[in-house]
């Protein structure tokens, strides 16, 4: 028996109004992200490809698998390493303004992970309850969401792993001067306007505001997949995987960017083969 974990990093997009809007505001009005002038409305969900109007001099969305380890030894070789990874099912972080869970720490909801390359494809979803399918945050019991709630952590090493800076202050100075670039040689008057939002808003220097102090939050969360399996693999890279034991799934993300409206994310699978 071996134990192969596979690792994979990147961007999601979350197009998220923040407190104290209401969780449904689509354009965002007092908290700290907004939708720009030509942008659609706002709507929770976590995108690992196919982001919807992505922003200028954000980091490019997508997550792909990094790294294999197998029995604790990394396989450089490995041929899922640069598989592209989704998260399916249109994720959301279900707080609903702290009625269903709190900030920061509230259910990742649905979970369902894929890794596909070429002809490889492995699928599978962490339910709420396995018995019920159907159920949702809002119908299980407190202990179910207690079982999915995020452990939360404050730090710049995320952030420094995936931008190569620590100090937050500096890395929204650093797109602010981008960014006044960019409109010194805009004239198309929806763009501008977005440029001017943003700006304004990468003006806010205060190191203590929840701007700058949210690109030290990270989010750490478990998921047991256990739902039906997808799976084909006709070039035996997981030859001898146990189908019929459940995955074991880690998330992390962190390094929140409020202008580009991004979370940095790395996470796990690990699989069982014989």
């Amino acid at each position: 028996m071996s134990v192969v974990v596979v690792s994979y990093t990147g961007w999601v997009q979350v197009r998220l109004a923040t407190n104290p809007d209401p969780t449904d505001e689509p354009r965002g009005v007092s908290g700290y992200t907004f939708a720009l002038p030509g942008e659609p409305d706002l709507d929770r969900i976590l995108r690992s490809s196919n982001p919807v109007a992505p922003r200028t001099h954000g980091p490019p969305i997508g997550l792909a698998v990094t790294r294999v380890t197998v029995d604790g030894t990394a396989v450089a070789t490995h041929p899922l390493v640069g598989a592209r990874v989704d998260l399916l099912g249109d994720p959301m972080f279900e707080s609903v303004n702290e009625v269903v869970y709190a900030q920061g720490v509230e259910p990742l909801e649905p979970f369902e992970l894929s890794i596909a390359h070429g002809a490889f494809h492995l699928q599978r979803r962490a339910f709420l309850d396995l018995a019920n399918p159907a159920a949702t945050v809002y119908t299980v019991p407190r202990s179910v969401l207690a079982a999915r709630a995020a452990t939360f952590s404050f730090s710049t090493d995320l952030m420094q792993e995936a931008t190569g800076c620590a100090d937050p202050v500096a890395f929204r100075h650093h797109r602010l001067e981008l960014l006044q670039a960019d409109l010194r040689c805009t004239h198309d008057p929806t763009t501008t306007a977005g440029l001017r939002r943003r700006i304004s808003e990468l003006q806010i220097t205060d190191p203590d505001d929840h701007r700058t102090v949210s690109m030290q939050f990270i989010e750490a969360r478990h998921f047991t997949l256990d739902g039906p399996l997808t799976f084909t693999d006709p070039s035996g890279w997981l030859t001898g995987l146990d189908t019929f034991a459940t995955f074991a799934a880690d998330l992390v993300m962190g390094s929140w960017d409020a202008d580009a409206l991004s979370a940095y994310t790395k996470g796990t699978i690990t699989l069982t083969t014989y």
